[in-house]
């Protein structure tokens, strides 16, 4: 028998069917086996599947920690933020709102490994309180006009103006930036000129001077600015053309540059330079003050024509123009004084009687107190002292409301009259420089560091 009659012979018998019986069966359980497999494969896959696409972006498994992780961050930087202000309201002897944000900072987990710095910063600044003391030394205030930008144009014989009177009476921008580390260095702080009196409770009609509480070492120190109106002759000089409350809420200087482009600055004069100062040097200033800006109201105030040439719609405007500034200086620390309306001759060739300083005071009152609002500083045209006929023309700047009267003199002190009081002031400009470096000397600096070397000689 050959192969192929063997494999029908055992194909027909019992045995081949017997052997077809198990291959079949071992077909079937195959088919089975690979079922079930599939099945499971299937069941594992939507067991772990997401069940929508915000579960992609946030497995289940690690959800709540991603949420703690982001709120412990959030806690953190809020920490920051509120340690950083902190810091800077105590540099700025803002004791109480300094001490008032460290004590509740929000609580982060884990701990905080820092809270020792706090809780050791919370000490200085309690001593720091702790330690001040009455002030009892000279009184001192320095006075400004508005600041050379370009000393090429405002010293100019040909072009400027009045290139002698800005060389006697002006400081350039230049000078004032060097002034100011040095007096800090010199350890004067600034102090609001409404801060040295108070109402007396027992004569209502009576003003005391106040205590004077610094730190130990500091000196209180006013700074007041003259004419902030850039009149129409100085436009063409070397000045800022006006003041400006920019997008960012910050007050800039309106500047025509000698080629004839209008920009706005951070350092056209007095007011933006300071704030900036401060801004870095917080030590600098008593709790903001920042300084006096007295206001003539001929040619309006700030850069604002409000005078008779206009409609009244016109004035209606630059008023409320001029206003939008005023706020955002006092705001920043800015005080406001009348500098008379008119800063006529009448004020220094003795030609001044009563009735004209009551009709300009009027017209001052009428003009630009709408801008500025009340204030009861008075600083006198060309310097002149009120306090030489107290019965008749300091008597009457009282009666307007007016119990600050400053002028001008190298004396460091002040003159207590019952219900006013009067403060001389120093002029740190290019006359007091040259012809009177002792006076500056002797206080605060050598003015020969400062003197801008685009100043002229003068005669």
């Amino acid at each position: 028998m050959n192969i192929r009659k063997a494999y029908n012979f055992i194909k027909k018998s019992e045995i081949g069917r017997e052997i077809s019986d198990l291959k079949n069966l071992f077909l079937s359980c195959a088919v089975v086996m690979i079922a079930v497999f599939v099945a499971y494969a299937v069941v594992m896959a939507e067991a772990q599947a997401p069940e929508s696409a915000s579960d992609l972006e946030n497995p289940v498994d690690t959800l709540p920690v991603s949420q703690d992780m982001a709120a412990s961050a959030d806690k953190k930087s809020e920490r920051e933020e509120m340690l950083l202000k902190a810091d800077k309201l105590s540099r700025g002897h803002f004791y109480d709102e300094a001490l008032e944000i460290l004590r509740s900072l929000p609580a982060i987990e884990p701990p905080d490994p820092d809270e020792g710095f706090v809780k050791a910063k919370i000490d200085v600044i309690e001593r720091a309180k702790a330690s001040l003391i009455k002030y009892s030394g000279p009184i001192h205030h320095v006075f400004f006009h508005s600041l050379i930008i370009y000393p090429e144009l405002a010293f100019d014989k040909k072009r400027g103006s009045s290139p002698e009177g800005y060389n006697m009476w002006m400081t350039t921008v230049s000078e004032f930036k060097k002034m100011l580390p040095l007096l800090r260095d010199g350890n004067y702080i600034l102090y609001n000129l409404t801060d040295f009196i108070e109402s007396d409770d027992l004569k209502p009609e009576k003003v005391k001077l106040k205590d004077i509480i610094l730190p130990p070492g500091k000196i209180p120190l006013v700074i007041s600015i003259d004419d902030v109106s850039y009149y129409e002759y100085m436009k063409l000089d070397g000045f800022a053309t006006r003041l400006v409350v920019s997008d960012d809420g910050r007050v800039y200087t309106q500047v025509t540059t000698p080629e004839g482009e209008t920009e706005l600055t951070r350092d056209g004069d007095v007011m933006p330079i300071l704030d900036d100062f401060v801004d870095e040097n917080p030590e600098f200033s008593w709790r903001g003050a920042k300084g006096t800006i007295a206001l003539t109201g001929f040619q309006g105030a700030l850069g604002y024509r409000i005078w008779s040439k206009n409609t009244d719609e016109e004035n209606a405007i630059a008023t409320a123009q001029a206003k939008i500034v005023a706020d955002a200086l006092k705001s920043n620390g800015w005080l406001f004084a009348c500098h008379s309306y008119g800063h006529s001759a009448f004020f220094r060739d003795g030609s001044m009687t009563l009735a004209k300083l009551k009709a300009d005071t009027e017209k001052w009152k009428k003009t630009i107190e709408p801008v500025t609002g009340e204030t009861n500083l008075y600083i006198s045209p060309y310097g002149v002292s009120m306090i030489f006929n107290p019965n008749a023309y300091s008597k009457y700047l009282v009666q307007s409301g007016f119990n600050v009267l400053c002028h001008v003199g190298e004396r460091k002190e002040i003159y207590h009259h019952g219900s006013y009081i009067a403060m001389p002031r120093l002029d740190l400009d290019g006359f007091k420089m040259i012809k009177g470096k002792r006076a500056i000397s002797k206080y605060y600096f050598d003015p020969d560091i400062v003197l801008d070397p685009a100043r002229p000689p003068m005669k």
